[in-house]
């Protein structure tokens, strides 16, 4: 009679793990697809397309002396790091010099259209793809206030990135709200003189 309990538990024990068997292989083929998405969408980079102009804790007034600073939030995508980032600025502005950055080189040159162009090289490895650099540059504010837009493009080997799309105030037929590639814009205020 032991033996034959035996049985029954042994047959009811190896039934039961089948069963769980089969449950885990109908739950690993019915989730397989959802977890490899997951899997994969862990590690693709997702990039916003931006590239940030800030001042420090100062507005930019028409004519007078200041620094603002433009920031790269990221790489290119694809775990491709920044060798080279080029800035336009119009010909509105009457001085434009770029401060030292650790690991880059700078160049300032016009254009034909007599612009200004900064480029800045990296020296060696460049900016890594998820991590942001600050690339800070001393101005003499253009003498008419204003919106100033700066074009810019980060480059990471063959691929770019170019923040040049206009600003809209909404979408329409023709363009996208918020543009895809925001073009880095700066407010040039009026002076205001204090009396005394």
């Amino acid at each position: 009679m032991i033996s034959f309990l035996n049985y029954i538990i042994t047959l009811l024990i190896d039934l039961n793990l089948k069963g769980l068997r089969m449950v885990f292989n109908l739950i690993k083929i019915r989730l397989l697809p959802f977890l490899l998405l997951i899997g994969i969408l862990s590690h693709v980079t997702i990039v916003h397309a931006h590239a940030t102009i800030s001042l420090p804790n100062k507005n930019a007034i028409a004519g007078q002396i200041g620094t603002f600073t433009l920031t790269i939030p990221h790489g290119c995508g694809e775990g491709l790091a920044t060798d080279r980032i080029v800035l336009t600025l119009s010909r509105h502005w009457s001085s434009v010099q770029p401060l030292a950055v650790d690991g880059w080189i700078t160049t300032v040159s016009r254009t034909a259209s007599n612009d200004w162009e900064l480029t800045w090289t990296a020296i060696s490895n460049g900016l890594p793809n998820n991590t942001s650099g600050s690339f800070p540059i001393e101005v003499r504010w253009p003498k008419v206030a204003g919106i100033y837009n700066m074009p810019t493009a980060q480059y990471c080997g063959d691929k770019s990135m170019v923040w040049a799309d206009k600003f809209y105030d909404s979408a329409d037929g023709s363009h996208p709200y918020p543009a895809v590639y925001p073009v880095p814009r700066i407010n040039v205020r009026v002076p205001t003189y204090i009396e005394e």
